[in-house]
Order: structure tokens, then C-alpha cells, then sequence
């Protein structure tokens, strides 16, 4: 289990390399302004899209509770349908009207 460090901003920014070596040998660093935490730095997780996770999802695939993509999505195939611009908001207006009355 890692342990966790609490900074405040001028300290880390004094002894930012000290903290970096305490990151690599799996400390978390907790950056606090007036007392409040503003930032974590840790060790990147396993996946390259790690920051892009919703926390918990995070939480749990670093648990090992929930297997990571193990790819990227492919992107959807460009939709046959085609409308000229300005048919949506046309549509809505017309609803919209219909409600109205």
C-alpha cells in the first residue's frame, strides 16, 4: 500500500524533485493551498487514458474490480441519413407551436 504525503505549494515548489522521487517510489503527494487540497500527483496508472476515467471507474479498475478497455472505441459509420441544415430547429419550432395552442 502507498503512502500519502501532504505539501503545501511554496514547500513543493522549494523541494519539487524531492517530491518526484517520492511519487516514483509510490507515494501520493497531496498539494494544499490555505489548507485545502488542490491537486494529487501519483504514479500514472497502467492505462494511458487513466485521466480520462470517471473516478470511480478509476477506483475500481485500480482495484481490480473492473477490467480496463482493452482498445479504443472505433469511430460509428457516417449516418446515411441527410437533412438539410436547419430541419432540426425547424422541427422544434413547429412542436413547440403545437404545444402552444
Amino acid at each position: 500500500m502507498s503512502s500519502v504525503k501532504t505539501v503545501g505549494v511554496k514547500e513543493l515548489k522549494n523541494r519539487l524533485s524531492e517530491y518526484l522521487r517520492d511519487v516514483r517510489r509510490g507515494t501520493r503527494v497531496l498539494v494544499t493551498d490555505r489548507n485545502e487540497v488542490v491537486a494529487e500527483f501519483r504514479q500514472p496508472a497502467s492505462n494511458p487514458m487513466a485521466d480520462e476515467r470517471h473516478p470511480r471507474a478509476a477506483e475500481w479498475i485500480d482495484s481490480g474490480r473492473l477490467a480496463a478497455p482493452s482498445r479504443a472505441k472505433a469511430p460509428l459509420p457516417r449516418s446515411p441519413v441527410s437533412l438539410p441544415a436547419g430541419t432540426a430547429q425547424a422541427i422544434l419550432d413547429a412542436l413547440r407551436d403545437e404545444t402552444r395552442r
